[in-house]
C-alpha cells in the first residue's frame, strides 16, 4: 500500500488546453468543451505562447524517415493498418502539403476490436517549463466515435506498452484522453490544438510523450472508431528567466 501511495505522489501534474483553427484559416475560432475534449483535461482556450525552444517540431511529411518515434500496435484482434501516412482524400493537413501529418483507422483492429495503438516520441528531458502541443481531428459528421489518449513514460528510452490492447507498461502518467466517452461528435472534426504542461518532475527526469490511439469496441465490425489525424507536434522547453544572485556590498572596516 506504502508503493501504490508513493507512485500517486510522484505522477507529475499535466494541464491541457485546445485551440481550433484551420488549415488556411486566419483566425482562431473556439469549440464547445464536450466537442473538443469530452470532459477531459483538456479545456477551451487561446494556447499559451511561452518564449520556448523547439526540441521536436513534427510536421509528418514522410512518415516512413521518422527519427526516433517509435510505432507500436497491440489491438486486439490485429487489424491490417499501422499509423498511415495521412490521406488528404478524406482531409487535408493542418500544414504542408495535403498529405503531411500521420493518421490512424478502424482497420488498425480487425472485426471487434478493442484498438490500441501507440505512437511513442523520441526520448526527451521531461523537466519544468516543458511543454507539447499538437493538432487533430477526425473526419466531418462521424458517426463512428474516435478516441485518443497521451501518455508519459520517465523511464527513460524505454519502448514498454505492455503486451495486450490493455496495457500500458511503463506509460502510467495519464495526461489527457480526447473523447473517453465515445459520444459522437465528441472527437475534433477540424484542426484543434491540444496543449499539454508538464511540472513536478525531479531535474534531469528523462522519458517518452506518446499518443495511444484507444478505442474499445472499434474496428470494422465495432460501433466504435473511424479515421483520425495527428499533426504539428511540437515538444518544447520554456525559456525561464534566472534571476541574478545580488551582490552583497563589503561592510567597511571601522576607522581607526
Amino acid at each position: 500500500m506504502a508503493l501504490s501511495l508513493l507512485a500517486v505522489c510522484v505522477i507529475p501534474f499535466a494541464s491541457a488546453q485546445s485551440t481550433h483553427r484551420g488549415k488556411n484559416a486566419g483566425d482562431r475560432g473556439r469549440i464547445p468543451s464536450p466537442r473538443s475534449a469530452g470532459g477531459n483535461l483538456a479545456t477551451v482556450g487561446d494556447a499559451p505562447t511561452p518564449a520556448c525552444t523547439p526540441i521536436i517540431d513534427e510536421g509528418f511529411d514522410d512518415i516512413s524517415k521518422l527519427s526516433g518515434w517509435v510505432l507500436i500496435n497491440h489491438s486486439q484482434p490485429l487489424g491490417p493498418s499501422d499509423w498511415l501516412q495521412g490521406d488528404q482524400n478524406v482531409f487535408p493537413a493542418f500544414d504542408g502539403l495535403a498529405n503531411a501529418y500521420i493518421a490512424a483507422n478502424s482497420n488498425n483492429g480487425s472485426g471487434g476490436a478493442t484498438i490500441s495503438n501507440w505512437l511513442l516520441m523520441p526520448e526527451v528531458t521531461l523537466q519544468d517549463g516543458s511543454s507539447m502541443t499538437f493538432y487533430t481531428r477526425t473526419v466531418e459528421s462521424s458517426g463512428r466515435p474516435d478516441r485518443l489518449q497521451v501518455r508519459m513514460s520517465t523511464n527513460g528510452e524505454s519502448t514498454n506498452v505492455g503486451t495486450s490492447a490493455f496495457e500500458v507498461g511503463d506509460f502510467t502518467n495519464f495526461l489527457l484522453d480526447i473523447n473517453p466517452t465515445y459520444a459522437i461528435g465528441g472527437y475534433p472534426e477540424a484542426w484543434t490544438q491540444f496543449t499539454i504542461n508538464i511540472s513536478g518532475l525531479p531535474p534531469g527526469t528523462r522519458g517518452r510523450l506518446a499518443f495511444r490511439y484507444f478505442v474499445e469496441n472499434g474496428g470494422p465490425e465495432g460501433v466504435n472508431s473511424n479515421y483520425i489525424g495527428i499533426d504539428r507536434v511540437v515538444y518544447c522547453v520554456t525559456n525561464l528567466r534566472v534571476e541574478p544572485t545580488p551582490r552583497q556590498r563589503p561592510t567597511p572596516a571601522p576607522r581607526r
